[in-house]
């Protein structure tokens, strides 16, 4: 069976998108692509109302690194394309790259909050460690907060052996768009994976009892065995190879070879189904969610690994009830220098110094914008999570990037008036958040905080942090790249 993975190991960490040049290593790569195509829904689930859709808009950056771009925007539902060719050099042609999507606050009408929004939002059932080493993480897309109040002690995850995992107990308050989280104890290797304020992806709940290899998981309103029934189930994930309905929506996602490597099914966060060679704006405003498994959640690892359900480099990111939330339309995000275009120095600077250690064969991207805080409150913590991105497996002509870390650097901007004068700022740095280890670069799923930014050096509201993302090249052509922003106040 292992010769039907392919692993892929590239070389240092990184924090940043990278295109990558190792292609002759790696193979071909795969690229995201995004088609403005919104999620709805394909039948009703039970207690499920259906959400009302707002508009969001999306910052896209045209052009390539040596000449100007413009920056459009775009309502979320707008189909966009924008001609993309393979450059005659060795560089890289932007289609999209400042990449924040700008996504406002989903509204239930009347306030009200259908339990049914209480989604299976990312998962696993096997890990590095083995067949322990796995989790659930459940999403709340009511629209606003959502305290618990289930059947017996709470709403039960149970496997389709009809055992619950975990129960969250009655009275938890999931915050709109917040998460819990259910480990296994016996294997969970995600532990220190960043959360919150000095907080890391420890299980709100706990298990000690593996979730076989393909088995469908699902969430009822419940945590009586006896009701754990198709009338009471919130939502479902499982394989083609779960014979029990109750616990998959569709025909399921395809199934898996049980290797121990560092994978997550998350769901689609863009609108894309993963794609890397789809371009335009992401189209969703939250998780997809179209009761059909095999179309809402998306395969990665961190080795790009070729398992039976897609293929692209990404990280699992387990979050719990500690961990930012999504944000993006209190935050706003402009170049670096507005006073020059989008894709010209300094707020895009192309470096072609080939660092293959660090997943940058074909240099960097380095990427610059400001931010500026509308919470109407201070953030503390603040970081950012790729939803799409041209990387490994690229197909030729499609960048392959990988983002890494970067440090703080001092920059030169002609800032309004432009014209007026030039002054130096500094750029803080991003960190790609580890574990899971990620030696080939981040990719899907990944994500990459603004370590500046904390609870003793809160960003004030209305107050501005110019950032950078730096993400190393490992084979040159069309990108595209998005972000959410994720924060605490």
């Amino acid at each position: 069976m292992l010769k039907s993975v392919r692993f892929f190991p590239l070389c240092a960490l990184a924090v940043v998108l990278i295109l990558i040049g190792q292609v002759a290593v790696f193979g071909q790569s795969r690229t995201n692509s995004s088609q403005g195509e919104s999620a709805k829904n394909s039948s009703a689930k039970s207690k499920k109302r259906k959400k009302k859709k707002t508009s969001s808009a999306s910052f896209i950056v045209l052009g390539s690194p040596n000449q100007p771009a413009s920056v459009v925007e775009v309502p979320a539902a707008a189909k966009f394309e924008a001609p993309v060719s393979q450059p005659a050099t060795p560089s890289i042609r932007a289609e999209k790259s400042s990449g924040i999507s700008i996504s406002p606050k989903g509204v239930v009408p009347n306030g009200a909050v259908p339990t049914g929004n209480i989604i299976i939002s990312e998962f696993r059932v096997r890990g590095p460690n083995g067949a322990n080493d796995e989790y659930v993480e459940l999403y709340n897309a009511g629209g606003s907060d959502h305290t618990v109040s289930g059947g017996g002690t709470g709403y039960a995850v149970a496997a389709s052996d009809g055992v619950a995992r975990c129960v969250i107990p009655n009275g938890t308050v999931i915050p709109n768009r917040g998460h819990y989280l259910c480990v296994n104890s016996v294997g969970y290797s995600l532990a220190s994976y960043a959360a919150g304020n000095g907080t890391t992806a420890t299980g709100d709940a706990t298990y000690t009892t593996d979730i076989p290899d393909n088995a469908g998981i699902a969430i009822f309103s419940t945590s009586v065995a006896v009701d754990f029934t198709l009338a009471n189930r919130l939502d479902a994930v499982g394989s083609t190879s779960e014979a029990n309905t109750n616990y998959k929506e569709g025909t399921g996602y395809p199934a898996l070879t049980p290797f121990s490597i560092n994978y997550s099914f998350y769901r689609d966060l863009c609108g894309k189904s993963g794609s890397i060679t789809t371009f335009g704006p992401c189209t969703l405003t939250g998780p997809k969610d179209t009761n059909n498994n095999a179309a809402d959640f998306v395969f990665v690892d961190t080795n790009g690994t070729s398992a039976g359900a897609g293929q692209r480099l990404g990280s699992p990111g387990p979050e719990n009830l500690s961990a930012p939330i999504e944000r993006n339309a209190s935050v706003a995000v402009t170049a670096l220098d507005v006073c020059v275009a989008a894709a010209s120095p300094p707020n895009r600077v192309r470096d072609f110094a080939s660092d293959p250690a660090n997943n940058s064969t074909f240099g960097t991207l380095d990427i610059r914008r400001t931010l500026t805080n509308n919470t109407g409150g201070n953030v503390t913590r603040l970081r950012f999570r790729i939803i799409d991105i041209t990387t490994f497996p690229a197909p030729s002509g499609i960048a392959d990037l990988r983002p890494r870390t970067s440090t703080d650097v001092v920059v030169t901007v002609d800032r309004p008036p432009c014209g007026s004068g030039t002054s130096n700022v500094t750029v803080r740095g991003t960190t790609l958040e580890e574990p899971p280890s990620q030696p080939n670069g981040g990719g899907f799923n990944t994500s990459m905080s603004a370590p500046t930014v904390t609870l003793g050096t809160p960003l004030a509201n209305g107050a501005t942090i110019d950032l950078r993302l730096l993400l190393g090249i490992q084979q040159t052509g069309n990108f595209k790249i998005y972000f959410n922003a994720e924060l605490l106040p």
